[in-house]
């Protein structure tokens, strides 16, 4: 794949000896050699992907047997970066908005019903609130507030629109935790937060996320990534996208991987209410089980 390593060269990566095993790799770039700031995935089919987490925001995509690499023009790139500070501006204004309302919300007290439904409790959490029936999640990046998440007593979902979550997370930590444990949904990270006595858990909202927030946080020590097992996805289209994405993130750093065994729902959510009386240290040990020491 020469044309696929000339392309992320021509975007400043040094991608060394290039994998088509459709995982995202990590490697070094030109500006900082001795970091691993480029990122780049190449399928077995010739679709490639790649970026340069430094310098620039956008995904850069390659096919296999495509036309010569075209450089863009100067109006082109112009074009670009206005797009890219006209993106910006209304982010930042989105990001505001979320703030402001999170701060004017009443914090929760007691259970909100959808925590109640799910047979969990809402030990460890901190900075929720409620706007009307919702349950309020702040969506942090480096300590502040970038989104939230609003869950309602149906389960329904939504994020405060317009504002980024990629890379923003929501942690239930735990003084002296022995692992790190990140996940998908709140749910999930309240399931294994009450199962696993000593751990800490990363909540990362959306399985497409994890990567990001596993790269934005590098997690260090016994570290796992727990995925959601989309077992129902996998009968029908044949892949898995929970287990996919956490191990795409599990490699970026080393950690492991682990999901719900034995059940017929998705997560660890799911398996706490299914395995019934003893359901916690079932999750516990298949967590403890898969979880590696990330330096």
């Amino acid at each position: 794949m020469i044309g696929f390593e000339q392309a992320m060269q021509a975007s400043g990566l040094i991608p060394g000896v290039v994998i088509a095993d459709g995982k995202w790799r990590r490697c070094k770039t030109e500006d900082k050699p001795r970091k691993r700031n480029g990122a780049y995935v190449l399928h077995p089919d010739g679709r490639g992907y790649w970026r340069n987490w430094a310098t620039d925001h956008d995904v850069n995509s390659w096919r296999d047997g495509s036309s010569e690499i075209r450089l863009p023009t100067p109006a082109e790139l112009a074009e670009r970066e206005r797009r890219k500070q006209q993106e910006r501006a209304a982010r930042m204004s989105a990001i505001r908005g979320a703030r402001a309302a999170w701060e004017a919300a009443e914090p929760l007290r007691g259970l909100h019903p959808y925590v109640e439904r799910k047979g969990l409790s809402a030990v460890g959490c901190a900075g929720l609130r409620r706007m009307g029936e919702a349950m309020v999640i702040p969506v942090m990046w480096s300590g502040r507030v970038i989104s939230l998440q609003a869950i309602y007593p149906d389960g329904q979902k939504r994020f405060w629109k317009g504002a980024p979550v990629k890379g923003g997370s929501y942690t239930l930590q735990r003084p002296g935790s022995a692992v790190t444990a990140v996940c998908e949904g709140f749910a999930t990270g309240l399931a294994i937060f009450q199962a696993v006595r000593h751990a800490s858990v990363i909540v990362a909202f959306d399985a497409g996320n994890l990567l990001h927030v596993v790269n934005h946080l590098r997690p260090k020590g016994n570290v796992v990534i727990c995925a959601d097992d989309d077992h129902g996805t996998q009968a029908r289209r044949g892949f898995n996208p929970g287990r996919e994405k956490a191990e795409n993130a599990a490699e970026l750093i080393g950690a492991g991987v682990a999901w719900p065994e034995g059940i017929e729902g998705t997560d660890f959510a799911d398996a706490l209410l299914e395995f019934g009386q003893g359901g916690h240290k079932r999750i516990e040990r298949q967590i403890l089980a898969k979880a590696r020491y990330v330096t």
